[in-house]
C-alpha cells in the first residue's frame, strides 16, 4: 500500500544543535554518568572529527555508561531529558511544518543519526509516528548491551526506512511524500521524496542540492526569549 510520509531530521533539523552530548551531559548531572565518562565521551567526538575513530565507535564511547543500566530506567531519564532539554531548543517553524505535514495527512518520522532511544518520548511529545534512528542493543533480561549497526546517517537513512517500510508491508508515495534534513548526510533521504526541504543549509549541501529538482530551502530559528 503506497503512503504519504514527512521524514524528518532531529539535530539541527527540528531542534537547535546535536543533542546526543547535551544528553551525555544531562546524564551526568542526573548521576547516570560520571564526569569522566563525559570528558572521555568529548575527546571520542574530537577523535572522530580528526579522522582517527569511526562514528559508531565514538558514539560507543559516549554511551559506554550505559553498558547494564535498564531499558526502564533510560527511558525515564529520555523522557526527563526531552522535556528539560529538547523542547526548549525547537525551531518553531520546523514543528509548524511538521504540523502541517500531519495535517495534511502525512505519517511524520523522524529518521535521525541519534541514539533512537533518548528520542521515543518525542512520539508523544510531538505525535509523529515512529522514530528511526542509530541503534542500541538490549539483552533478553532487559539491560542495555551498547551500539549495534550502522550509524543511520547517509545512505543509511533511506536504508532504514526501507526496512522500516517492509516490516509495515507499506510503500512510500513519492509523489506526495516530503523529507526535512539539514546537512549533507541528509540528501539520501530527501531524495526519497518530491518535496525536499534544505534546512538552515550550509554551503556544502546547498553545492550537493544546486541540480536537484523541487528542493526548498528554508531558515528557521529558536525563538528568542521574552525581554523581562
Amino acid at each position: 500500500m503506497q503512503k504519504k510520509y514527512a521524514l524528518f531530521d532531529f539535530d539541527g533539523t527540528l531542534c537547535k544543535g546535536d543533542s546526543i552530548v547535551p544528553f551525555c551531559r544531562y546524564a551526568c548531572k542526573r548521576k547516570f554518568s560520571t564526569r569522566r565518562r563525559l570528558l572521555a565521551g568529548i575527546g571520542a567526538a574530537i577523535r572522530f572529527k580528526l579522522g582517527r575513530i569511526t562514528i559508531e565507535e565514538a558514539k560507543g564511547v559516549a554511551l559506554a555508561w550505559m553498558k547494564g543500566r535498564s531499558l526502564l530506567e533510560m527511558q525515564d531519564l529520555a523522557r526527563q531529558f526531552c522535556n528539560d532539554v529538547l523542547v526548549p531548543r525547537f525551531f518553531p517553524d520546523g514543528i509548524a511544518a511538521l504540523q502541517k505535514e500531519k495535517e495534511e495527512g502525512a505519517a511524520v518520522l523522524l529518521i535521525t543519526a541519534s541514539p533512537s532511544f533518548y528520542l521515543e518520548p518525542m512520539k508523544e511529545i510531538l505525535g509523529v509516528t515512529d522514530v528511526i534512528g542509530t541503534r542500541m542493543d538490549v539483552d533478553p533480561s532487559g539491560l542495555y548491551t551498547g551500539l549495534v549497526g550502522d550509524n543511520c546517517r547517509g545512505l543509511q537513512k533511506p536504508l532504514r526506512l526501507a526496512e522500516y517500510l517492509a516490516s509495515k508491508g507499506e510503500r512510500l508515495d513519492y509523489d506526495t511524500s516530503a523529507a526535512y534534513g539539514n546537512s549533507s548526510g541528509d540528501i539520501p533521504m530527501l531524495q526519497v521524496c518530491s518535496r525536499k526541504v534544505a534546512v538552515n543549509p550550509g554551503k556544502r549541501m546547498r553545492k550537493l542540492l544546486a541540480q536537484t529538482e523541487n528542493v526548498t530551502v528554508v531558515r528557521w530559528g529558536v525563538k528568542p526569549a521574552p525581554k523581562a
